[in-house]
C-alpha cells in the first residue's frame, strides 16, 4: 500500500509542473526585425496571452512578467508592457551595444512567463532577422491598392476646398463633425424605424456611425491622394490633415459603444462580451439588423485613412506619443465590432440560424460560413498592418475562442470549428482558406456538390453564381497574393478548389461571351457579357498571380486556353449537365456542330429562384418556376432585352397572365420556394430532362401544372398536363409562355399550311386557334406546337407587350409566344400542351423539320401522372413519373413504383440508363422500374455526378417475364459518411450506368 502511495506521489510531482504550465495560452508564433537594426529597435511581434481577451473581468495578475531564460547570442532583451487596455505584452528589443548585423538569420530564445519568482510557462521564440520584414511586405502589397476600392474610403471624395473646410470644422469641435448627434446621444434616444429586416432604412444610431466613418474615409482618401493635402502636396497641409484625422478618428471611435459595459440596460451592462455594446443594440431595437450583420460597413471606410497614417502612427507610438498610443488603442477597441455577432446568430444549437447548427460540426462549417467572406476580407487584410504585431489576435470577442464553450461535449469546439484566435497574421491566413465551405444540407450556404454556389438560404437553397457566389470563390485571391512566398503562404489546395470551379463549372454557363442570367443570383439584370469578359477573366488572371512554385495545382494551362477562347469569342462546349441540387440543367452544342445553348431552372420546397433587390419594381418573381431559355445568337436574353420585357411571361412558365405589378413587399426572396416536392433534372452527359410540379407557395401566383422538359440533341421538348387554377388571382387566362425574346427578323407562323409574318417594327396582339400541328419561326429558332385538341396561340410584339419596368427604355423590339389555357383550364379548354424549340433552323427548314418530328418522335402524357417522349433518330426514351404509374412510348412500356425520372438511350454496343429521384428527402433508399423490354442482367455500379464525383452504389437489373426489373440504390441518410455528410444533397444526383449489349 505504501509503495502505491509513493508511486502516486512521485507521479503527482511529475505531473504538477505540466498542469501549471498548461494554465496560460501563449501567443508567440512569429517575430522579425530588419537587418542592421541598432540598439533599442523593437522586434515586430510581441508576446501575448490568450487571457488578454478577458482583462475587463479578469485582470492580469500584478506579478506576471516575461523573462528570457536562454539565447545563444546576447542580442535581445525583453520588456513586459501593458497596452492602454491593461493587456500584457512581451516586447523584444535589441540590447544596448548590439546590432542585428548585415545578414539574415534566426535567433532562438527560450522565454518564461513568471508570476513574481514563480515559473508559470516556458516556451521558445524565433526572431527572424530579415532583409525585409513580413510587415513591410504585407504593407507594400496591400496599402497601395486600397485607394482603388471605394468601399475602403466610404465611397466619399472631397475637393481640396471641402477638405480645408472640414479641417476647420473638426479642429473647432475636438474632432467631431457638426450636426452628428451620434457622438453624444444614447442609442435608445433615436426614433427608428426598426423592422425585423430593416434593409438600410436608417433612423438608428448605427447609420450615423456609418456616415461618420464614411466622412472620415473621404478625408483619408484626400490624405492619400490629394495634390494639395496628399503626400506629394503641401507638407504643412499634409501634416495638418494628419493631425485632424487623428482627432476625428479618436473622437469617433471613442463614441462608439463596443464593450458590453459601454451601454447600460436598467443599470446593468447590455452584455458581458467584447462587442456587445454594438451587436446587442438590435436586441433592444436600438439598432437595425443590416449594419450589425454587415459589420464591414463600419470598418471598411476607415481602411484608407488608417493604413496611410500607419507609418507616422508607429513612429508616434515608438516615441511614446500619448495621442499616438491612444489612437492605436482606440483602433483596436473599435475594430472589435468587426467580429461581433448579433445575439440570435451566436446560437450554436439552432439549425434554423444563418450558419446552421454550429455545434454539429459534421454539417455546419460554423460562424461566417457564407459568401460574405469577400466583404470581410477587405478589413481582414488590413488588420496585420494596423496591429503591427503578428501575435496580437485578430479579435478579443470571447465567443470566437475555444475556451468559451464549457463542458465535455464542447472540448476543443469553437465558433468557427478548427479555429481559435492566436495571432492576427495566422488568423487572417486561416480565413483566407474559407472559400471552399461545402454545403451539407438544403437551405445552407456553401458550395454544392453539383457545382452551384448558394448564399442567401433563409428561404431555401439558391444559385448565386455571380452575386454572391463568384466573389466567395475568387475574392481570396487578394489574400493569396498577400501571403504568397511568406511563412504564411496559403496551401495550393485552396487555389485548386477555385481553379476547378473556374475551369469545370463556369465556362459551361457561358455562351457567346455571356453568362446565364437564370443562375446569376441578384445580378440577373446586370451586363452578363461584362461579367464574362472582365470579372471572370480578371479572376483567372488574379488566381495565376496567386500561384507560387509551392502551390502545385493542375489545370492552369487549360484555364488559360479557355480565357483565350473567351476573348476571341471562339469558346464552345458540347454536353448536357444537370445541376441537381439547384434543379438547373444546361444542354448545349457547339464543339463540332451548330452551336446553341438551352437551360432550365426549377424550384421546389427545397430551392428558390433569383433574388430581387429592387425596392420599387419586382422582376424575378417567377424565375425558377420552370423557366426554359434557348439561345443561338447569344444575345436573346441580354440585359438590354430583359429590361424591356413582361416579367409575368418568362419563357417556360405556366401561370396566369397578369398585368398588375409583381409584389414588391417582402425581402429579396419574397417569391419563396415552391410548395412542390417534385422538381428534378437528369442528364447522361448527352441528353437530359427535367420534371416539375408547378405548385407555388406564395399567394400571388395562381396556377398549378405538371411539366416536363426533354433535351434530345437539337430538339428541346416541353410538355404539360393537369393545368389548373390554383388561386383566384386576377381571373385572367392561365398561359404557358413558349418564348419571350428579341425580335430582329420577321416572325413567321404557319397554321394549316398558311404562312403569315410580322415585321420586327410591328406591334400586334393576335390569338389563333390551332387544332393541328403548326410551326413558328424567327431569327435562328423554330417552334413546333403539337396540340392534343384545339388550343389558342397568342402572339404579342412591340408596343402590345406589357413592359414591367418602364424606367429604362429598351430599344430592341420583342415578341411573346404563348399557349392560352383559358381562365379555368380543364373545363373551358385543353389542360395539356406539347411544343418543341429547334435551334439553328431557317424558315425554309421548318416544314421538313415538323414532318421529321411527326414521323420520328412520339409523345405521351397522362393528366397528372406521367409524361414520356421517344426519339427514333436518337433512340432515346424519356419518362417523367409524377407518381407511381405506367406509360408506353416508342414501343417501350415502363412502370415506376416511385416518383422518378428515367432516360434510356441506345448506342451501338450498349444501353445508357439514367435515373434519379426528383423528390429527395434523404431517406428514400431505392427506385424500382419495370420495363417491357429485357436488358442484360447484372449489377452495375455508378459514380455520382458533380464537380467531384464520388463512388456511388449499384443498379441491379433482373429478368422479369419478357422484360426486366431495375432496382436502383440511392444515396440516403444511412450513407452519410460515404457522401461526406452530404447525402441529403446527393439524394437527387443523376445515376447513370452503361449496360453492355
Amino acid at each position: 500500500m505504501k509503495k502505491n502511495l509513493l508511486i502516486t506521489w512521485v507521479m503527482w510531482l511529475c505531473v504538477m509542473p505540466l498542469q501549471i504550465l498548461a494554465q496560460e495560452t501563449i501567443f508567440a508564433s512569429y517575430f522579425d526585425i530588419p537587418v542592421n537594426s541598432p540598439a533599442g529597435t523593437e522586434v515586430i511581434g510581441r508576446i501575448h496571452l490568450e487571457r488578454n481577451k478577458d482583462v475587463l473581468t479578469s485582470p492580469i495578475p500584478e506579478g506576471y512578467h516575461f523573462e528570457i531564460l536562454r539565447q545563444k547570442e546576447e542580442l535581445f532583451e525583453l520588456e513586459t508592457r501593458y497596452d492602454l487596455s491593461k493587456r500584457i505584452m512581451g516586447v523584444f528589443k535589441v540590447k544596448d551595444g548590439q546590432n542585428t548585423g548585415e545578414s539574415p538569420s534566426v535567433c532562438n530564445l527560450t522565454v518564461a512567463l513568471k508570476d513574481g519568482n514563480k515559473l508559470l510557462q516556458k516556451f521558445n521564440c524565433k526572431i527572424h532577422i530579415a532583409k525585409k520584414t513580413l510587415w513591410a511586405t504585407l504593407d507594400e502589397r496591400y496599402t497601395p491598392t486600397v485607394v482603388y476600392n471605394a468601399r475602403l474610403y466610404g465611397k466619399t471624395k472631397y475637393s481640396d476646398d471641402e477638405v480645408a473646410a472640414l479641417i476647420n470644422e473638426l479642429d473647432a469641435n475636438d474632432g467631431r463633425f457638426e450636426g452628428e448627434k451620434c457622438y453624444t446621444t444614447h442609442p435608445k434616444d433615436y426614433e427608428g424605424p426598426v423592422s425585423k429586416h430593416d434593409h438600410w432604412l436608417g433612423g438608428t444610431i448605427e447609420y450615423d456611425w456609418m456616415r461618420v466613418a464614411n466622412r472620415i474615409g473621404g478625408l483619408g482618401y484626400a490624405y492619400a491622394t490629394s495634390k494639395e493635402y496628399g503626400p506629394q502636396g503641401d507638407l504643412i497641409k499634409h501634416e495638418q490633415l494628419k493631425q485632424t484625422l487623428y482627432k476625428a478618428l479618436l473622437a469617433y471611435m471613442e463614441s462608439v459603444s463596443v464593450e458590453g459595459s459601454d451601454v447600460l440596460v436598467d443599470g446593468k451592462p447590455i452584455g458581458n462580451c467584447t462587442g456587445d455594446g454594438f451587436s446587442l443594440l438590435s436586441k433592444y431595437k436600438w439598432s437595425g439588423h443590416q449594419i450589425p450583420t454587415h459589420q464591414w460597413v463600419m470598418t471598411d471606410p476607415l481602411i484608407v485613412p488608417i493604413l496611410h497614417l500607419m507609418p507616422d502612427l508607429l513612429k508616434d507610438m515608438q516615441q511614446e506619443n500619448e495621442t499616438g498610443l491612444q489612437l492605436h488603442n482606440a483602433i483596436i477597441r473599435y475594430f472589435q465590432v468587426f467580429t461581433s455577432i448579433i445575439e440570435n446568430r451566436r446560437a450554436i444549437d439552432n439549425p434554423n440560424e444563418r450558419w446552421g447548427e454550429i455545434q454539429d460540426t459534421l454539417y455546419s462549417a460554423g460562424a461566417w460560413a457564407d459568401a460574405n467572406l469577400e466583404h470581410r476580407s477587405r478589413t481582414m487584410l488590413a488588420l496585420p498592418i494596423i496591429w503591427a504585431d503578428y501575435n496580437r489576435p485578430m479579435t478579443y470577442v470571447q465567443y470566437w475562442y475555444k475556451d468559451f464553450y464549457k463542458g465535455k461535449p464542447f472540448e476543443e469546439f469553437s465558433f468557427s470549428p478548427g479555429w481559435s484566435p492566436h495571432g492576427v497574421v495566422s488568423d487572417v491566413a486561416y480565413w483566407m482558406t474559407k472559400n471552399n465551405v461545402l454545403a451539407h444540407q438544403y437551405a445552407q450556404s456553401g458550395f454544392q456538390p453539383d457545382g452551384t454556389i448558394s448564399h442567401h438560404t433563409g428561404q431555401g437553397t439558391d444559385a448565386a453564381m455571380v452575386a454572391y457566389g463568384f466573389g466567395w470563390l475568387t475574392g481570396c485571391n487578394t489574400g493569396y497574393q498577400y501571403f504568397k512566398n511568406t511563412p504564411f503562404e496559403i496551401d495550393g489546395k485552396y487555389m485548386q478548389f477555385q481553379l476547378d470551379y473556374l475551369l469545370n463549372v463556369y465556362p459551361k454557363l457561358f455562351y457567346k461571351q455571356r453568362m446565364d442570367f437564370l443562375v446569376s443570383g441578384r445580378a440577373f439584370l446586370e451586363d452578363s457579357q461584362k461579367f464574362v469578359k472582365k470579372a471572370y477573366i480578371n479572376a483567372v488572371n488574379s488566381l495565376q498571380k496567386s500561384v507560387s512554385k509551392k502551390s502545385n495545382i493542375e489545370g492552369l494551362e487549360q484555364l488559360r486556353n479557355i480565357v483565350k477562347e473567351l476573348k476571341t469569342n471562339t469558346y464552345e462546349h458540347s454536353g448536357t449537365d444537370a445541376y441537381w441540387v439547384n434543379e438547373y440543367l444546361v444542354h448545349r452544342r457547339g464543339e463540332n456542330e451548330a452551336p446553341f445553348y438551352a437551360s432550365l431552372k426549377l424550384k421546389s420546397e427545397r430551392t428558390v429562384g433569383a433574388e430581387d433587390f429592387d425596392k420599387k419594381i419586382r422582376h424575378s418573381w417567377h424565375m425558377g418556376s420552370g423557366i426554359l431559355q434557348v439561345k443561338v445568337k447569344g444575345n436573346e436574353y441580354d440585359q438590354t432585352v430583359l429590361q424591356g420585357i413582361d416579367w409575368h411571361a418568362l419563357p417556360g412558365l405556366t401561370e396566369e397572365w397578369r398585368s398588375d405589378p409583381l409584389p414588391v413587399k417582402g425581402g429579396s426572396q419574397a417569391s419563396l420556394p415552391g410548395k412542390n416536392k417534385i422538381a428534378g433534372v437528369l442528364s447522361d452527359g448527352i441528353s437530359g430532362m427535367g420534371i416539375y410540379h408547378h405548385l407555388p407557395r406564395e399567394k400571388y401566383s395562381s396556377a398549378t401544372a405538371f411539366k416536363s422538359y426533354h433535351f434530345i440533341e437539337d430538339k428541346i421538348v416541353a410538355q404539360g398536363s393537369g393545368i389548373a387554377r390554383y388561386r383566384k388571382g386576377e381571373g385572367t387566362d392561365i398561359t404557358t409562355f413558349i418564348d419571350q425574346s428579341v425580335l430582329t427578323t420577321p416572325l413567321v407562323w404557319c397554321i394549316d399550311g398558311n404562312e403569315q409574318e410580322i415585321a420586327p417594327d410591328e406591334s400586334v396582339n393576335l390569338s389563333e386557334n390551332i387544332d393541328a400541328p403548326c410551326w413558328i419561326h424567327t431569327r435562328n429558332k423554330g417552334y413546333i406546337i403539337l396540340p392534343q385538341k384545339q388550343t389558342t396561340l397568342n402572339i404579342k410584339t412591340g408596343q402590345e407587350i406589357n413592359v414591367t419596368d418602364r424606367r429604362k427604355k429598351s430599344p430592341l423590339p420583342k415578341f411573346i409566344l404563348a399557349l392560352n389555357h383559358g381562365a379555368t383550364p380543364g373545363r373551358l379548354s385543353d389542360n395539356s400542351y406539347c411544343y418543341l424549340i429547334l435551334p439553328n433552323v431557317t424558315r425554309e427548314d421548318m416544314p421538313e423539320r415538323m414532318k421529321q418530328v411527326l414521323d420520328r418522335m412520339e409523345f405521351n402524357r397522362k393528366d397528372s401522372g406521367v409524361h414520356a417522349v421517344f426519339d427514333l433518330s436518337e433512340k432515346n426514351w424519356q419518362y417523367a413519373f409524377f407518381r407511381p404509374d405506367t406509360i408506353a412510348v416508342g414501343g417501350l412500356e415502363v412502370a415506376s413504383e416511385d416518383t422518378a425520372q428515367l432516360i434510356l438511350r441506345e448506342e451501338a454496343d450498349q444501353w445508357v440508363l439514367s435515373v434519379n429521384n426528383p423528390a429527395p428527402d434523404g431517406q428514400k433508399q431505392t427506385l424500382t422500374f419495370h420495363l417491357s423490354m429485357p436488358l442484360p442482367q447484372g449489377t452495375y455500379t455508378y459514380q455520382t455526378g458533380g464537380i467531384y464525383p464520388l463512388e456511388g452504389e449499384t443498379v441491379n437489373v433482373t429478368a422479369a417475364g419478357k422484360g426486366c426489373t431495375i432496382t436502383v440504390e440511392l444515396p440516403d441518410a444511412r450513407d452519410a459518411a460515404r457522401y461526406n455528410y452530404q447525402s441529403d444533397l446527393y439524394a437527387a444526383s443523376p445515376i447513370v450506368v452503361n449496360i453492355p449489349k
